[in-house]
C-alpha cells in the first residue's frame, strides 16, 4: 500500500499555530520577552520540513543552534528560498493563531501565548510525522532563545533580516 503524503494538511493554518504555540511556548521558557517576528518566519519552514527531518535526529533541548548547525549544514542550503516560499503559509498560521485568541502579538512584535489554550487531545490526535514536526518547533524555539538576538539566530543561519 502506497501513502500519500498530504502537504496541504501539514501546511493549513491550525496545524502551523499549533507548531507556533510550541515554538513560542519553548521560546518564553527561557526568555519570557518572547520571539520577535521575524524568528517565526525560520523556525515554521525548518520544522515543517520533510527534507530536514533527519537534522534533529540525536538532538534535543540542550544541543543549541550553533551545534545543531555545524552538525548538520545542509539545514542552510537554500534556507532563504525555504523561508521565501513559506512566507504566506507562516503569516496564515500567525494570524489564525491570534484569531483564536491562543497567540497574541505582544510589544515589539512579539509572539506571547494568548488567552486560550491548545487542547492536547488535539495534538494527541496528530499522526506520528505531524506530531514530530511540532517536537521540532519546540526545539527551535528553546534553541533560538538561547542563541540570542534575532539578528544573531539570522547571522547563525547565514541570512540578513
Amino acid at each position: 500500500m502506497r501513502v500519500a503524503h498530504d502537504v496541504f494538511a501539514e501546511t493549513n493554518p491550525a496545524f502551523c499555530a499549533a507548531a507556533l504555540i510550541e515554538f513560542t511556548k519553548a521560546y518564553l521558557s527561557t526568555n519570557p520577552k518572547g520571539p520577535e517576528t521575524p524568528l517565526v518566519y525560520l523556525a515554521l519552514p525548518l520544522a515543517l520540513s520533510g527534507e530536514l527531518m533527519g537534522a534533529f535526529d540525536g538532538t534535543n533541548k540542550n544541543t543549541g543552534l550553533l551545534e545543531w548547525l555545524e552538525r548538520s549544514p545542509q539545514v542552510q542550503v537554500g534556507l532563504a528560498d525555504r523561508v521565501n516560499a513559506s512566507l504566506d503559509i507562516v503569516s496564515d498560521a500567525i494570524r489564525f493563531g491570534c484569531f483564536a485568541q491562543v497567540l497574541v502579538m505582544g510589544d515589539g512584535a512579539r509572539l506571547q501565548l494568548g488567552g486560550k489554550k491548545l487542547t492536547a487531545s488535539a495534538v494527541r490526535a496528530l499522526g506520528e510525522e505531524p506530531a514530530q514536526a511540532i517536537k521540532r518547533s519546540g526545539r527551535l524555539g528553546h534553541w533560538f532563545s538561547t542563541a540570542g538576538t534575532t539578528r544573531t539566530v539570522f547571522d547563525m543561519m547565514g541570512l540578513t533580516v
